[in-house]
């Protein structure tokens, strides 16, 4: 150990390290954040919480008395390809200020541990170095590395097997679809947990409720991220106005609302709608994150986003999905068992029935739903054992 480190942990207080892509904000990697803040706070009270986010700034906004930092997202954006990390930290005289405070920080927490989501992937190569980075730091500190709820599609077998040294080192590697699972267990049988998503370690009513209702809602939570083709914006701009079109048929006087899970993105989109309906009225993603959300049985529901459907989902409610890239289809098919929506792919010759979809919604809760609800809160509580 150099001068920067202490050869004994701090007992008294707890300390914990998460990383995530909080901070961008984008609602459901929030969201699974805050529920593991909320975790943590129950298990140990006065724990100290340190969340390694994309944005610190904007992270400090939306977590009280967290301290929000970006050190490995930094890092790996930093090292890039070819960047060794171990060189970085040989030399103690070589040592930046920024690393020596990161130093301190990790020879005092209790495990460090990748939350949720799909941000690790090819598609932001960068990002597969947070594996490694956390894989070094836990064995460098000698505190336990877990990893929970990841979707890593897409990710070929030649990066997976590149990563196999790195995840081999963590106590808990959780994935949360099958393909995500089966490009790594072939490297490593019997090392992959594969449960579901982080949502389900939490309670439910910690985001969503179910009220009552005297009209149906039209309930928009879309995007046009990660398209394919640049005709895709008409394309499914079309498709958007069918389904409004059909909805103001049948329910005139009924509210459409459109949902920003990520501020600035999803404006664009939702100027295009408003443009053509003016009705339609946006909440933002500051009301979503203060007071949750509120659905009822009598609702329809059209979303591109996966925690928006899984959200939906955990109230027994259907909706409809679209998807244009592989990177959304993957992840809608990880919640077929545990979803009743319908997805659509844009481009294909399938077309929607608007008055299948505007029938009668009913509540019908997956079976499988409740299973992966316990498994990973056994997960959750296996990790933080209290």
């Amino acid at each position: 150990m150099n001068k920067f480190e202490t050869e004994n942990k701090i007992s008294d207080v707890k300390k914990f390290y998460l990383i995530s892509a909080a901070g961008m904000p984008n609602y459901g990697d929030d969201m699974l954040t805050r529920g593991w803040i909320n975790f943590l706070r129950i298990k140990y009270p006065k724990c100290i919480i340190y969340l390694d986010a994309l944005d610190p700034i904007v992270a400090m906004s939306l977590y009280d008395n967290v301290n929000c930092v970006n050190y490995l997202w930094q890092l790996a954006q930093a090292l890039g390809h070819d960047g060794d990390i171990a060189s970085k930290f040989t030399d103690e005289y070589l040592i930046p200020k920024r690393e020596r405070l990161m130093t301190e920080v990790f020879n005092e927490v209790e495990s460090i541990h990748l939350v949720g989501g799909g941000y690790i992937n090819e598609l932001w190569d960068a990002n597969l170095r947070l594996i490694e980075l956390v894989s070094y730091f836990a064995s460098k500190h000698e505190v336990p590395a877990y990893a929970t709820g990841l979707g890593l599609q897409p990710l070929s077998s030649e990066n997976a097997e590149k990563q196999i040294q790195f995840i081999d080192k963590f106590t808990i590697f959780d994935v949360r679809d099958p393909a995500s699972y089966e490009v790594l267990n072939q490297f490593l049988p019997n090392k992959i947990s594969f449960i579901g998503d982080d949502y389900f370690c939490f309670p439910v009513s910690d985001v969503v409720k179910l009220v009552e209702s005297t009209m149906p809602i039209l309930r928009l939570c879309i995007h046009n991220e990660l398209r394919d083709e640049n005709n895709d914006d008409e394309l499914f701009l079309v498709e958007i106005c069918r389904v409004i079109e059909g909805f103001i048929e049948k329910y005139p006087s009924s509210p459409i609302v459109f949902y920003e899970f990520r501020p600035g993105s999803d404006g664009v989109f939702y100027m295009n709608i408003k443009n053509r309906f003016p009705q339609v009225e946006m909440v933002f993603f500051e009301e979503i994150w203060k007071n949750g959300l509120f659905f009822s049985v009598k609702d329809y529901f059209v979303s591109t986003r996966f925690h928006f459907q899984l959200i939906v989902s955990s109230l027994g409610l259907s909706g409809l999905s679209y998807y244009w890239s592989d990177y959304y289809k993957n992840k809608f098919e990880s919640l077929c068992d545990v979803s009743n929506w319908t997805a659509y792919q844009l481009n294909n010759d399938r077309v929607l029935d608007i008055d299948d979809f505007l029938s009668e919604p009913v509540i019908l809760s997956r079976t499988d739903f409740r299973r992966v609800q316990l498994e990973k809160t056994q997960l959750a509580n296996l990790i933080y054992q209290g």
